[in-house]
């Protein structure tokens, strides 16, 4: 099982990709290791709640990089 991070720096120093993206009605602040299919079930890191998430990436309506 791979490192995942705990905190926003965390997400910073491991090289994780900052994503806004809008699935089902919701905007959530994300990010995601660099090789993430985001058309596949991934793992991410939700700014909004600290937490790491689960995401159904067929869901994402709208997906955009911070960069």
């Amino acid at each position: 099982m791979r490192n995942l991070p705990k905190t926003d720096n965390c997400c910073n120093n491991m090289g994780w990709l900052e994503f806004e993206i809008e699935i089902g009605g919701y905007c959530l602040h994300l990010s995601v290791a660099p090789d993430t299919d985001l058309d596949d079930t991934f793992t991410a890191f939700c700014h909004d709640v600290q937490e790491i998430i689960t995401v159904n990436g067929w869901l994402i309506d709208y997906a955009e990089e911070i960069k």
